[in-house]
């Protein structure tokens, strides 16, 4: 099979992350160049040349002097937002033609961007759900590729550490808000997956000698990975417009990955493998108030098809989630890994689901932040309106309303 036509088979994704918690999950995605869902479309920016220039060190640490460079991009006219990300989102909107020119320039062509930020900073806070707003609205095809406005936007947005400031909580709910909902209270990234730095690192505990953040990051990689796996080659494709449309339509469109890997299916069955992956959710959550559910079964080619079929998956996973009270729609699939011998990985994107648990990790901080802000302490945001406060979280409440209907 020549490569045109291989990759012709593949969901064509591109990774733009900002910020430097962006940056530092998206630097690993170098490693999987060779993957055809991503290649070597990927785009790093940020507002701090100082944290362009610990990526890019950290990359050519790991892969050597391979021109990094024309990877990232630095935008904005001051040094950084500083935590706010009011100023981010402004920086971002005075460069947004540099910011589609670095993209333009890139990504040849892409079926979906994956945006990536950290919620609780500034920059990547504040640019990732502006330029996904801006993206949507249409670019001018005179000067870039129509390709551009065909394109699907997903979000990648990371919560912070529980132990973290209250502003980095307050930024946290606006950054969700942000993404879910535009200023006008329309649907802004066409799906928003969550992972929680404090819940990820404690599935973790005890099991790694690494630093919290690099098992963090390598736990959303490998969801990310396992996500876009549905979209190569499969006996029944999942392309990026089956994780879209229905949750779409229902209005109910933020996910959240459950994983679990190298389970051996000469050991276990699909039900067993079900519930390891969903006692590994990245946020805190109630499974039973899922509105939309994925499965991803990613097994060796040698067992895909036979001893593990796109039937079997299918008829399993609606047994277990009505067994576990789960009203969900959803599509299930079985991607393929070479080697792994009898070793399968399990993806569940649970999504639609209570975000309480999730929110009032957060909420007291957040609260705390916004009163000092509305009694006139700058505390760093000073640039965020009473208007534009009042509508970021109106939009969240009306959001989370409608997920209890």
């Amino acid at each position: 099979m020549d490569n045109q036509t291989y990759n012709d088979r593949f969901t064509r994704w591109a990774v733009i992350a900002s910020g430097e918690g962006g940056g530092r999950i998206a630097s690993q995605f170098f490693t999987r160049r060779s993957n055809p869902g991503i290649e070597d479309r990927i785009v790093v920016m940020n507002t701090n040349r100082a944290d362009i220039r610990n990526t890019i060190q950290r990359l050519e640490g790991t892969f050597g002097d391979e021109g990094f460079e024309d990877r990232v991009l630095i935008f904005g006219d001051d040094e950084g937002a500083g935590n706010v990300f009011a100023d981010g989102e402004r920086l971002a909107r005075d460069s947004f033609n540099r910011i589609l020119r670095s993209i333009d320039s890139n990504v040849e062509t892409a079926d979906a961007f994956m945006h990536i930020a950290t919620l609780g900073g500034g920059t990547g806070n504040g640019s990732i759900p502006y330029t996904i707003r801006r993206l949507k609205e249409g670019v001018d095809t005179a000067e870039y590729p129509s390709w551009m406005n065909d394109v699907i936007h997903t979000a990648f947005g990371v919560w912070p550490y529980e132990d973290e400031p209250p502003q980095q909580q307050f930024n946290a709910v606006c950054g969700l808000s942000r993404l879910l909902r535009s200023p006008d209270g329309s649907q802004n990234a066409d799906m928003v997956i969550l992972g929680a730095n404090s819940h990820i690192a404690n599935l973790e505990a005890g099991d790694s000698d690494h630093h919290p953040n690099d098992v963090v990051n390598e736990r959303l990689i490998e969801a990310f990975d396992l996500m876009i796996s549905a979209g190569r080659e499969t006996q029944g494709v999942i392309d990026v417009q089956d994780y879209i449309s229905v949750p779409s339509q229902i209005g109910a469109y933020h996910f959240t990955p459950a994983v679990a890997t190298e389970m051996d299916a000469n050991v276990y069955d699909l039900e067993y493998m079900f519930d390891v992956a969903a006692d590994n959710p990245y946020v805190p959550l109630d499974v039973s108030t899922t509105k939309a559910a994925y499965a991803i079964v990613r097994a060796p080619r040698k067992l895909a098809g036979s001893e593990i079929s796109e039937s079997d998956v299918k008829t399993e996973f609606e047994s277990w989630k009505s067994d576990r009270g789960i009203d969900a729609p959803g599509m299930s699939t079985v991607s393929i890994k070479e080697g792994g011998r009898s070793k399968v990985d399990v993806l569940l994107l649970f999504g639609g689901f209570d975000l309480e648990p999730l929110l009032s990790t957060s909420w007291d901080e957040y609260e705390t932040h916004r009163d000092r802000l509305e009694r006139g302490r700058r505390l760093g945001n000073g640039s965020i309106s009473a208007e534009q406060m009042e509508r970021i979280e109106e939009n969240l409440n009306e959001y989370r309303r409608f997920l209890e209907t």
